[in-house]
């Protein structure tokens, strides 16, 4: 299959951003590359090739790409890279999260944390978090978005603010 560098893939690829629950060991990070490496290999749509990239950043976020010019994902195979990923969940004892399941943040320290919504929520309203905490973006759906900053940003840049600044202290 043709597995390349995200710098090969145009802003216009197709991206899923997926989340450790935790950050990865180098152990478990080893793993993951094997793991993922294997199955990008593999990943078809309908029998045909598709051409993706994939990395792992800060241990904890896994970014997949897909430049669907060529060949877009179906819906049989996303299921096949969600049970892919699901079967390396088993491997770590951990949670991959997709998109806006739970809220993953930077405290004052620069520590990457992961809670769930009404946790993220109550930070909020203690002023925890603000408008100046830097979130991350998993909802982003193209490598323009990436590519143009969108992904780790300040809350009052991200659709967080919306959601959750009417708690903002």
């Amino acid at each position: 299959m043709s597995v390349v560098t995200f710098n090969l893939l145009p802003d216009t690829a197709r991206l899923w951003i997926y989340g450790g629950e935790r950050a990865f060991s180098e152990t478990e990070a080893k793993t993951l590359t094997d793991h993922m490496n294997a199955f990008m290999e593999q990943w078809t749509a309908h029998k045909r090739e598709l051409i993706t990239a994939w990395e792992l950043r800060y241990n904890r976020f896994i970014f997949i790409g897909v430049d669907e010019h060529r060949m877009a994902a179906s819906g049989c195979s996303i299921d096949s890279l969600v049970r892919s990923l699901r079967e390396f969940e088993k491997h770590i004892a951990s949670i991959i999260i997709g998109t806006n399941s739970k809220i993953f943040y930077r405290d004052e320290h620069q520590t990457i944390h992961c809670v769930e919504r009404n946790e993220f929520k109550a930070l909020v309203e203690r002023d925890i978090v603000n408008e100046d905490t830097i979130v991350f973006n998993n909802t982003l759906q193209t490598l323009r978005g990436l590519r143009q900053g969108k992904w780790e940003v300040p809350m009052k840049a991200s659709w967080h603010s919306e959601v959750f600044g009417r708690a903002l202290v």
